[in-house]
């Protein structure tokens, strides 16, 4: 096993297909709400788009409305419960594959900006294989990704780097949690959902239709300005938008916390780890400073957004969101490499 590990090491893995289809499928989505606008076979966007009676509503907005009104519809009702059953199924999916905020971010980002999030990245890694090493010494007691049962330090010091049972963790609550708190204070306060008229969101698909109605109408609005504006001045004077302000992501981090299906899983078999070796090549590109091997980052699993790039980094082809297909693409590759 340790010379397939070797050869893969020098191969350059295949882009994995869940990455192909999540950038389509980023792509797909808005642009077919907004044909689907133009061509007015359907209403609304990602806060509030369907046809006719069948409509999808944003949890946030849904949320908002009922504060602000003090009245429950069946409509928002549904609306959380299924958004709710995708959080459980696919985690916080929507945060990478349809949310228009994290490639805007990347748009608006400097090439400094962008060098710096590298670094941050490259420094959660270091914590990670920190500790690492701490699960792989005395220090496991003290681990707070392992077990803090010293009955069973003694034990879990003998197994392989990231091997020992760790805890079940999940999101704490952080600043996006209180803005979350705030949006739907606001709402029951002002008597609507307030938020809504500052969500990148919104105000993506916003500006796009300002711009259509400009193109198609000859409608000039001062809408073309002022959302824009918001927009940008969100997007740059807010850089960690995502892991600091969204309430959307706080509230799928409070459901994704149950999803255990559709997490990144390593094949020990395949993981240079399981021979004791610290490797942090997946954790180091991974946007949200989590370790998808052991779980040992800054911050826990249940924020995985499903972006994939962990799973297109390793070497060695032993991560995947599925117990099998990608390990049994990569035992393949690493066969056939070895026979060459």
């Amino acid at each position: 096993m340790a010379s397939e590990k070797k050869s893969v090491e020098h191969a350059k893995p295949p882009v994995p297909a869940i990455v192909k289809v999540r950038k389509a499928v980023r792509v797909i989505i808005p642009v077919a709400i907004l044909i689907a606008l133009v061509a007015g076979v359907g209403s609304g966007t990602l806060c509030s788009v369907g046809y006719d009676a069948i409509a999808y509503i944003c949890p946030l907005g849904a949320l908002e409305s009922i504060f602000g009104s003090g009245a429950v519809a069946v409509r928002t009702i549904i609306a959380i419960a299924a958004v709710a059953v995708i959080a459980l199924l696919f985690g916080k999916a929507f945060c990478s594959w349809v949310c228009p905020v994290p490639p805007l971010s990347s748009l608006f980002s400097s090439a400094k900006q962008r060098h710096n999030d590298k670094v941050a990245c490259a420094d959660a890694a270091k914590r990670v294989g920190e500790r690492l090493h701490e699960c792989s010494g005395a220090g496991c007691a003290a681990c707070s990704g392992c077990i803090g049962d010293a009955a069973q330090a003694d034990s879990a010091a003998k197994q392989p780097m990231g091997a020992a049972k760790k805890k079940a963790r999940r999101s704490k609550l952080d600043s996006r949690h209180f803005v979350l708190a705030g949006a739907l204070g606001s709402a029951a306060i002002c008597g609507f959902p307030v938020f809504c008229l500052i969500c990148p969101i919104g105000l993506t698909f916003a500006t796009a239709i300002a711009l259509y109605r400009l193109a198609g109408f000859n409608e000039p609005t001062l809408d073309l300005l002022i959302f824009p504006l918001i927009l940008i001045l969100e997007l740059t004077l807010l850089r960690k938008w995502c892991h600091r302000f969204c309430p959307v992501g706080a509230l799928l981090s409070l459901v994704a916390g149950f999803n255990k299906t559709t997490r990144p899983k390593a094949d020990k078999s395949l993981c240079v780890r399981g021979d004791g070796t610290p490797c942090t090549i997946c954790s180091g590109v991974c946007p949200e400073h989590i370790d998808p091997c052991d779980d040992l980052g800054d911050r826990p699993l249940s924020e995985c957004t499903r972006c994939g790039k962990c799973i297109e980094s390793c070497p060695y082809g032993a991560l995947s969101f599925t117990k099998s297909g990608r390990r049994i693409e990569a035992k393949a590759s690493a066969a056939a490499t070895g026979e060459e």
